[in-house]
């Protein structure tokens, strides 16, 4: 062989072994695909098992099948949603039908187990253990999907904490809930599951040793608490076990020098729990393209927000409505609407940590801030005014033209600006330094035991955390924060009467007539809630004691309603008058103080 020839293999080795090296998989990154692999099989097998024993097993060993197959689902949930939520929905998505704006006509029906769950624990006739196998086919072709694609798997070290770290949010908001396992009452031995699945991927990093001892003292946690789902203590067992684990993970990831996923997110990656201060980005829900906030520009966005010259006729303002000390409410039931003698449609909402929901109004009917500025000041029925007129006048005032100069760096004002200056206003209006959120950070006073017992309540047997989900105590879907749920919830139009009616109020129905849609509101946020009475979209509620008893009876179904759509579970949660006070206790100590 010529020394050129030898010269060009030798190169050609070097180049063979620096891309197979490039791209082959780190040993954590291997060992968590076979781990992967393994319990997928397992998965499997067990949805098989439930398949062929549905037509002749009894009640009993069918239920332990399905807490079988939750478990094993359970250890790879982390990477299921990770890197194929689609498939992830199919297979553990929630009981609710979707339809999009664009195809209002196209409904797709829920599958998977949280469908399969209520047939599964409730009576076993014929046509339940049709249903079982019906539905169960259809975990079956989300579990074969899983097993099609595997080869697809793409991960690095950085994905895979980052994959573990969403799935411990998951975990911890919704659930120790209940809100995926509503009837089983699952959800504090799948949190172990969880954990278990979590140390041993842990395992497979080197020098992991103090973040998998965190992991062990959150799951010994578990084994020595009651087994009821009630009785559970949620919250020091995410104040003590679940924060120091997230926050153990934090550092071992720092002291690695394993990158953190940088994508954009509500929750910021390089957060160190969820509880911790800043931990949410309000830029997240902002248009692309905003800039930062900065005192400059809330300064400006305050002043606009209480100038009643954004009406047509100057006599109104946003602070008109949502007045800083009703906590951004007003007070009333509803509104006037700016011409005299007409009332507005529904109750004037808080503004505290808007900043932090992907969709406004009660219909969700637009999805940032800006659009919603410009909805209401050029609403006929609010404050009819023009933006355009508007900023005509205000390019006329010197002190208000400096001002946006400062803020902005642009000479002329324009409606662009104005819709800017007042949702960065709104936009800075976080409350995340209640009692709850300090004893959340650790300070073990911050709430008093009728307070605790309260959140435990909220996150449990009063069933309010798996539709306001902590720590926003919203609608917003976690761990990702990416939409907005809408409840069905059967909301009377008098507070009290002796034939009560559904409220007439179609909600996000109007948007598309979409059937499921009807009657569906925005589930809002709880931060300052013992400020904002009355209560619902249409203020029938004048205190907090009035909405518990509401939900404590199951909403409209407890009333009387046929309303086939109520997502609202209709049964009664059974709470006692004592336990109530705890809850309503809690619902205090969101108040920022």
């Amino acid at each position: 062989m010529s020394p050129s020839l030898i010269k060009i293999s030798f190169v050609l080795a070097g180049l063979i072994l620096i891309f197979s090296t490039a791209f082959k998989d780190s040993d954590a990154v291997s060992d968590t695909k076979d781990f992967y692999g393994l319990y997928l099989d397992s998965l499997d097998q067990s949805t098989q098992m439930l398949e062929q024993k549905a037509a002749t097993a009894n009640a009993a060993e069918i239920q332990q099948i399905f807490k079988k197959i939750r478990f094993h689902y359970k250890k790879i949930e982390f990477i299921t949603e990770y890197s194929f939520p689609k498939t992830a929905a199919k297979i553990n998505g929630i009981p609710i039908p979707e339809s999009s704006a664009s195809e209002p006509g196209e409904t797709e029906f829920p599958t998977g187990l949280q469908v399969l769950e209520p047939v599964v624990f409730g009576k076993l006739d014929m046509d339940a253990r049709k249903a079982i196998q019906f539905e169960i086919s259809n975990v079956k072709n989300g579990i074969e999907h899983l097993k099609s694609t595997a080869f697809l798997l793409e991960l690095t070290d950085a994905q895979i904490l980052d994959a573990i770290r969403l799935n411990i949010y998951r975990m911890m908001i919704k659930g120790i809930a209940g809100f995926d396992a509503p009837v089983a009452l699952t959800g504090i031995s799948e949190a172990e599951s969880v954990l278990q699945s979590s140390k041993i991927i842990l395992s497979f990093f080197p020098e992991s040793e103090e973040v998998r001892g965190a992991c062990d003292k959150a799951i010994n946690y578990i084994h020595r608490s009651p087994e009821d789902f009630n009785a559970f203590d949620r919250a020091h067992f995410i104040q003590k076990y679940i924060n120091n684990f997230c926050i153990s993970l934090y550092n071992y990831q720092q002291a690695q020098h394993i990158p953190f996923v940088l994508y954009p997110r509500a929750i910021s990656a390089k957060a160190k729990y969820l509880f911790a201060p800043q931990a949410f980005d309000p830029m997240f829900f902002a248009p692309s393209g905003t800039e930062p906030l900065s005192s400059e520009k809330i300064s400006l966005g305050e002043r606009l927000f209480k100038d009643a010259a954004l009406s047509f006729n100057g006599s109104r303002s946003c602070a008109s409505c949502h007045k800083p000390e009703k906590a951004f409410t007003d007070g009333l039931i509803v509104n006037e609407s700016i011409f005299e003698g007409r009332k507005l449609l529904r109750n004037t909402p808080t503004l505290w940590n808007v900043a932090f929901q992907p969709a406004q109004f009660y219909d969700s009917r637009t999805p940032f801030l800006e659009e919603q500025v410009h909805e209401v000041i050029s609403n006929k029925a609010e404050m009819n005014g023009s933006l355009e007129i508007i900023a005509a006048k205000l390019n006329k005032n010197s002190s208000y033209r400096k001002q946006f100069e400062k803020a902005y760096q642009q000479k002329r004002i324009s409606p662009t600006l104005i819709r800017k200056a007042v949702a960065g206003y709104v936009r800075s209006l976080i409350a995340f330094n209640t009692p709850f959120d300090r004893f959340m950070r650790g300070e073990e006073t911050a709430m008093n035991k009728e307070e605790i017992a309260g959140f435990n309540l909220f996150m449990g047997k009063a069933r309010c955390g798996s539709c306001h989900f902590i720590p926003l105590t919203s609608g917003a879907v976690p761990p990702l924060y990416e939409k907005i749920e809408s409840e069905v919830l059967g909301v009377p139009a008098l507070s009290a009467s002796a034939t009560p009616r559904l409220d007439a109020d179609s909600g996000k129905f109007h948007l598309y007539k979409i059937k499921h849609h009807l009657h569906s509101f925005k589930t809002p946020g709880l931060r300052n809630v013992a400020l904002t009475a009355p209560y619902m979209h249409n203020g029938v509620f004048k205190t907090l004691e009035e909405v518990v008893n509401f939900y404590n009876e199951g909403g409209g179904a407890g009333l009387g309603f046929d309303l086939p759509n109520q997502t609202l579970a209709p049964d009664k949660l059974n709470l006692t008058d004592e336990e109530k006070k705890r809850v309503i206790a809690f619902l205090n100590a969101l108040t920022e103080r």
